[in-house]
């Protein structure tokens, strides 16, 4: 375990009884010829290497300070940033944006559609420790915050760009709590969700968290070839069908070349980060695909992808469909859509292009 928020006392490690820090403290086998732990003194953890909360432990050169905080309280800390570096990632593709947070929304609530702003999409119940984490190895170093999930992984990561950022940083969980206004206002933990059968374009962004959406994929891939087919739910999934995913670099190229604007969604296992906006460059290397888009980039590794789904459901301006990647393991790592009240123009060239792919 990280140790938990010290509030101002030392940023000393203390994280068990059998820590190094404590082994050295009281002369443990092992340990012989190591001075004794000291406020100030810091665990050997670093910026890299930080995809489970273990891996973060074991890297060196960093202060750690394991924050308790609510799911609301983390939403407020995030659009209290002035600029930030946003990244959310999966094991086949990442998302990085630089800006400013819009205030996050849960699972099944309304979703302001992505602009300029950060925007994320959580799931509280699955969020779990956040550390903030200072590399004192490199001169100028500015902390970082990691967020993980319930079980131990890393599901987004914050870079600060300001002294005055880093300070409002350092003071994460140290001040007192929201106020009732800003608990209304955030009501990430109320939110009452809709499955996925019965649900509109949201609920089927909300779908690919926790197992990635694999019980959902193999649903909508059952019992069927490539063609198109309807599944549940009324106002739910209209219907599904399977494309060859070797399409995927050059619809981004299209895209880019026509100007036609996508939103893409980049899921961890509790949070999804989106951007959305004209593809502005696409360049591929080996078997990375990075694509700039509106305010972010996106990097995607096309030998990983195993199934490419058009799945069709109820968006603002009626039927609206989405292209979902899926790994090896039928986990979600990324959604190409349309959301909010796009133009009908925008929405018709999004869906006769869609329409054209050929089938898996």
């Amino acid at each position: 375990m990280l140790p938990e928020d010290t509030a101002g006392q030392g940023e000393v490690c203390g994280v068990s009884g059998n820590c190094p820090c404590a082994r050295r403290r009281h002369g443990g086998p092992g340990e012989r010829g190591h001075t004794s732990a000291s406020p100030g003194h810091h665990r050997p953890v670093s910026a890299q290497g930080a995809g489970t909360l273990d891996r973060l432990l074991a890297s060196p050169h960093t202060m750690l300070r394991k924050v308790a905080l609510t799911p609301e309280a983390l939403a407020y800390g995030l659009v209290g940033f002035g600029t930030a570096t946003a990244t959310t990632r999966n094991a086949v593709c990442t998302m990085h944006q630089i800006g400013s947070y819009d205030l996050p929304t849960a699972c099944g609530s309304a979703l302001v559609p992505p602009s300029a702003w950060i925007t994320l999409r959580v799931r509280p119940t699955l969020l779990g420790a956040a550390v903030i984490a200072h590399d004192e190895g490199v001169p100028g170093a500015l902390p970082t915050l990691y967020v993980y999930s319930s079980s131990g992984h890393l599901v987004h990561r914050v870079l600060v760009h300001s002294e005055a950022d880093a300070q409002l940083l350092s003071e994460l969980g140290r001040s007192r709590g929201l106020t009732e206004a800003q608990l209304a206002r955030a009501q990430l933990s109320r939110a009452e969700e809709t499955g996925w059968r019965d649900g509109d374009q949201l609920a089927q962004l909300d779908a690919v968290f926790e197992d990635g959406g694999a019980d959902r994929h193999a649903a909508l891939v059952r019992g069927g070839s490539g063609e198109a087919r309807g599944v549940w739910g009324v106002g739910g999934v209209g219907s599904s069908r399977g494309v060859d995913c070797s399409v995927v670099s050059a619809l981004f190229e299209h895209l880019s070349s026509v100007g036609l604007p996508v939103c893409v969604g980049v899921p961890s296992s509790a949070v999804l980060q989106l951007s959305a906006g004209r593809v502005h460059l696409v360049e591929r290397v080996g078997s990375l695909l990075v694509v700039s888009l509106g305010e972010g980039i996106v990097e995607l590794d096309l030998s990983a992808l195993r199934s490419c789904l058009l799945v069709t459901s109820w968006g603002p301006q009626g039927p609206t469909t989405a292209l979902e990647l899926y790994d090896e393991h039928s986990r979600c790592v990324a959604v190409l859509t349309q959301l909010g009240l796009v133009g009908q123009d925008v929405l018709r060239s999004w869906e006769h292009m869609l329409e054209s792919l050929p089938a898996a």
